[in-house]
């Protein structure tokens, strides 16, 4: 079976997780199409790439996210407007097209659909977050494109739950919604044995910096918590994504003298991601709606946290409380409730190293017993066999 996977561009470090995904996706030659290829270290040799001539020439070789950013930003926008890409590549394609054509992200969906019509293959689209609603205040002509998508696309998929009710409430046919939970790489993120005595606390926030994540609860919590918790410490690490944020985290940190209790550091490697966590005792992720309607999903950095027995303090948002166990893998508050989280961060603060270490046990189960990538994997094919056999027809009859 060929399945080509379609992308702004390949491969953003938030979606590190998809890399494993179609990496352990079982008899699939996996394809990849996308205006913008970055061949960092997502990148897979065993997948067929269709890169763009202009960066087949070498002259534009891009290794990381941060290389040629504003052309990339540029490019990959433009195509919305003038698809030269996706036109490409349906010439491509026009002799011998794969089995299924699986977009990632609902805009991304639109703007592949005509293709896969042109090929008569079936359309499968993965929504992640920001498409279920940033992008319709954004650009409210999406609506009506995804109710065309709704009725073209074979299938729909989401990482839960709350996604489908999400693809449902904008009128998407439920019986075309599939649920297939992001997952981490359990052999990446193995487990490791920590010990914390009562008295210390080392925080960490992986995320991009971004209304959404809640930085500034999470400063807020520390300011209230500190008092009762000297020497409590927080790591911020992350891509710098809102300019504006940054400087109101950095604002923050020097109004309340924060400076020697808060560390602020760039994004880390997705393959030292295990060996940074280890330094910490506790992530602190106090996800929130922002005002333009984003919000997050299933933030795959909770489940990489929890398998390498990490516990986590997060908040009741979108997934958060399936991808963390109250009580029992991590501890959860109200949206936006910096009070509540900095009662949290005293209690992890004071925990004694026989109920933290159980803790930390219960999460790398909790992610092993319900997120393991490779499951996913089975899934996902699963979904696309069950399209191609159909009822009996040819790919050709059933995707006209």
């Amino acid at each position: 079976m060929r399945v080509l996977h379609l992308f702004d561009y390949y491969l953003p470090t938030t979606l590190n997780w998809v890399s494993y995904l179609l990496r352990y996706l079982p008899d699939t030659q996996v394809e990849i199409g996308a205006p913008w290829m970055i061949q960092g270290e997502f990148w897979q040799s065993s997948f067929r790439a269709y890169r763009y001539p202009f960066q087949l020439s070498g002259l534009l070789d891009a290794r990381s996210e941060a290389d040629f950013l504003a052309f990339r930003r540029l490019f990959t926008r433009s195509q919305r407007f003038l698809p030269t890409y996706a036109y490409w590549l349906a010439g491509r394609l026009s002799t011998s097209p794969p089995d299924v054509l699986h977009a990632h992200f609902g805009p991304v969906g639109c703007l592949y659909a005509p293709m896969a019509r042109r090929l008569r293959r079936p359309l499968v689209v993965t929504f992640y977050g920001f498409d279920y609603e940033k992008i319709l205040h954004v650009r409210p002509a999406f609506r009506q494109q995804y109710q065309r998508l709704f009725e073209q696309a074979a299938r729909l998929v989401v990482a839960s739950p709350f996604g489908a009710a999400r693809l449902s409430a904008l009128g998407c046919p439920s019986d075309k919604i599939a649920i297939v939970p992001p997952s981490p790489d359990l052999s990446v993120f193995s487990f490791h044995k920590r010990t914390k005595p009562a008295g210390r606390l080392h925080l960490v926030q992986v995320a991009t910096f971004t209304p959404k994540k809640g930085h500034l609860t999470t400063l807020e919590a520390v300011r209230q918590a500190l008092p009762a918790c000297p020497g409590l410490h927080l790591t911020l690490a992350g891509e710098r994504y809102d300019e504006r944020l940054y400087r109101q985290v950095l604002d923050f940190i020097e109004k309340h003298r924060l400076g020697a209790c808060v560390t602020l550091l760039p994004p880390v490697e997705h393959r030292q991601m295990p060996a940074f966590l280890a330094g910490f005792d506790a992530l602190i992720h106090p996800s929130q709606r922002a005002a333009d309607g984003d919000h997050e999903a299933s933030p795959v950095a909770l489940l990489e946290a929890q398998a390498t027995g990490l516990p986590v303090m997060a908040t009741r948002h979108a997934d958060l409380p399936l991808l963390v166990a109250h009580a029992r893998t991590g501890l959860l508050v109200e949206e936006g409730d910096a009070g509540a989280l900095a009662q949290s961060i005293q209690r992890f603060y004071t925990m004694e190293s026989a109920e933290y270490e159980a803790f930390a046990q219960r999460a790398r189960v909790h992610v092993e017993q319900n997120y393991d990538v490779r499951q996913s994997a089975l899934r996902l094919r699963a979904l696309y066999a069950a399209l191609l056999a159909g009822a009996g027809q040819s790919p050709e009859d059933r995707w006209m």
